[in-house]
């Protein structure tokens, strides 16, 4: 091997290494830790431009990728459910939920002026049953933990505990259809340790739903198990998703659209599923599925089945398991 080449050989076959050990689950591996240490790949070209011989750039290459081996692991050490999450609200994160066009926010600093470890909001918000064929949520939540629960006696049932984001709650009611729409508006605060946004909601099983969720650095955990659901459409930033659908006799299309996040989705094994993914930089492991071509997986037979779970994901740097049960 000639010189020249060994700089490159000895990166190329130290991501081969780590590579497979990845795939062998020797250890865990989460993208978003690695993003957070993009510099490394700066310092790589630095080091391969530096005008010394092969030998030399190789031993400091080592001496770099050893560092940020360190790096990793102990950004590892200190993981806490999710890392991407950790990693945007220490860095990004301050949420400021302004959406309204008016000009109330005077009025609401004066209503909201008290000290800040007293800002605490603890909400409760429902709607009562009626019969309707359809119903929708709309949902502008921002960071915090998120979770659709078991089913309620009324269409809509949310709980809020926060310390720093004060909730709307409001419907519309049409002939067959009902939507429901929750937002929230906060001071501009930090989410990160010591801070709460916790909303809880429970909802009726008998119309067909649609889901429009938005959110930032959010950790949710949807069981849509017990609801028909027609469409689930979530846009998010550095999330942790966790999302388990279930068969309820009508077909569902589920559109994801994600900056760095963990995604975990489960579906059932009676129901054909269809994933067609756009992604960055990935990882995927769809168990019970197979690869039809670039960016598209099925279930085996898909399209015999009564119904269908479709879903669309648009992500970046992500962590992806999708699995039947």
């Amino acid at each position: 091997m000639k010189s020249r080449n060994l700089f490159i050989g000895v990166l190329i076959l130290f991501t081969g290494v780590v590579a497979l050990l990845v795939t062998l689950h020797v250890f865990e591996f989460h993208w978003s830790i690695l993003w957070s240490l993009w510099p490394m790949i700066l310092i790589i070209c630095g080091i391969s431009m530096l005008p010394l011989n092969e030998y030399l750039k190789t031993a400091i290459l080592l001496v770099a990728l050893g560092i940020g081996c360190l790096l990793y692991a102990h950004e590892s050490s200190h993981y806490e459910g999710n890392a991407v999450s950790r990693f945007f609200n220490r860095h990004f994160t301050v949420w400021d939920w302004d959406n309204d066009d008016d000009d109330d926010d005077e009025e609401y600093g004066k209503n909201t002026a008290v000290a800040e470890d007293a800002f605490a909001y603890d909400q409760h918000f429902s709607e009562p049953f009626h019969e309707v064929a359809k119903a929708s949520m709309e949902l502008d939540f921002g960071a915090g933990d998120l979770k659709l629960g078991g089913p309620c006696a009324e269409l809509a049932k949310v709980d809020i505990n926060s310390n720093f984001v004060k909730y709307s709650f409001r419907t519309e009611r049409g002939d067959d259809q009902t939507s429901i729409f929750v937002s929230g508006k906060g001071q501009k605060k930090r989410y990160g340790k010591g801070n709460t946004n916790d909303l809880d909601m429970a909802l009726c099983t008998q119309p067909i739903w649609s889901f429009n969720i938005d959110m930032g650095a959010a950790d949710a955990d949807l069981d849509f198990t017990p609801y028909k659901v027609e469409n689930i459409e979530i846009n998010g930033g550095a999330c942790d998703l966790d999302i388990k659908l279930g068969d309820n006799g009508c077909d569902t299309k589920m559109d994801i659209s994600t900056g760095a996040s963990d995604i975990d989705i489960m579906v059932p094994s009676q129901v054909d599923c269809q994933i067609r993914i756009e992604s960055a930089i990935t990882g995927k492991d769809f168990k019970g599925f197979e690869k039809v071509e670039r960016g598209l997986w099925q279930t085996p037979g898909f399209g015999q089945s009564e119904h269908q779970i479709i879903i669309d994901m648009s992500c970046a740097v992500s962590d992806i398991s999708i699995e039947r049960y």
